[in-house]
């Protein structure tokens, strides 16, 4: 099993790319059936959020304290993204600037579970994502539906009651259920027993993930095939975006020194943002084409994440066999 999760995690930029052109594959052809699986996503989610958090301990908690300085840093990272993202999309031409809107819509959004997975992956602090994926989701409650008519001068749709609604089944429940089971178990899953099998949780939550990208490609395969030289333009401008936004955060994180459990989750919440509540507020509340700037985020965000991923896994490994060369 320990060899199953090296390579997965080697190599999950090519099964990002995979699973997309799986799911595009299977949206055009088959639509149908792939519509009739759409209501997996959010059940999938669940799941990959409760295998994060089940090793974590709830006893972190009484630490919540020492999460207010890391917290700042990140809030203010989500407040400027959608001005990073205005100036990115600059670039987009004036027959396309109904990208600009759908690329910026998605900057707004809060982190999703993914945020998650990836700092399942590199062995960060569950407790700190969870409470960046609230504090955000609440934060988002105001620049929703009063910074972006700031920005594009019209009013936007949000419902306080679905992402209320979310955020108690996605994270209220999967936490609360995690530490009812470790109490029931408590004599079977000790600590040493949960820490050996965190790497192999933190992979399968990675095959729930692909598996969640792979449907949302599929559910917007038909979109992408109508309008494929739009989608390259709004492709290409989201992936500078994130590239950018990952480089900031980066940069940050070690202008501030904050040690590596900390600091994924800041770098990764840009970069893994809750797209689907994009679609629906592109959809409902703004004219012409603005989702296709969704849709193209759908496209980018996932491959340039775990590009950086790929980066990271390998630079530490170097940095581990460096070391291991000096002794």
């Amino acid at each position: 099993m320990q060899r199953f999760n090296l390579i997965f995690r080697k190599y999950i930029l090519l099964w990002a790319f995979a699973a997309m052109v799986v799911g595009y594959l299977a949206g055009k052809y088959n639509p149908n059936r792939v519509n009739a699986l759409s209501f997996l996503i959010t059940p999938c989610a669940f799941v990959m959020i409760f295998i994060m958090v089940f090793p974590s301990s709830l006893s972190s908690l009484a630490k919540l304290k020492l999460y207010i300085y890391p917290m700042l840093v990140s809030l203010g990272l989500f407040l400027i993204s959608p001005f990073l993202a205005y100036g990115v999309a600059r670039i987009i031409p004036d027959p396309f600037s109904f990208l600009k809107t759908g690329i910026m819509i998605s900057a707004a959004v809060p982190p999703d579970a993914m945020l998650s997975a990836w700092s399942g992956f590199l062995e960060a602090d569950i407790l700190l994502t969870l409470i960046i994926q609230l504090v955000l989701s609440f934060v988002a409650l105001f620049l929703m539906p009063f910074g972006l008519p700031f920005l594009f001068e019209a009013s936007s749709y949000f419902s306080l009651l679905i992402l209320l609604k979310n955020l108690f089944f996605l994270i209220v429940i999967p936490f609360a259920l995690g530490g009812i089971l470790k109490f029931l178990l408590r004599g079977v899953l000790t600590g040493e027993r949960l820490k050996k099998l965190k790497p192999t949780l933190s992979t399968l939550s990675g095959v729930i993930a692909i598996f969640i990208i792979l449907l949302s490609v599929a559910l917007r395969a038909e979109i992408i095939g109508q309008y494929p030289v739009i989608i390259l333009w709004g492709v290409f401008t989201s992936a500078l975006y994130y590239l950018l936004s990952f480089l900031v955060s980066l940069y940050i994180s070690r202008a501030l020194r904050f040690n590596h459990e900390t600091a994924i989750p800041i770098i990764y919440q840009n970069g893994s943002r809750n797209l689907p509540v994009a679609m629906v507020v592109a959809l409902t509340s703004f004219k012409h084409f603005s989702f296709l700037g969704v849709a193209a985020c759908i496209l980018a965000q996932f491959p340039i994440a775990a590009l950086f991923y790929s980066l990271h896994v390998r630079s530490a490994f170097g940095n581990r066999r460096s070391g291991e060369q000096k002794e």
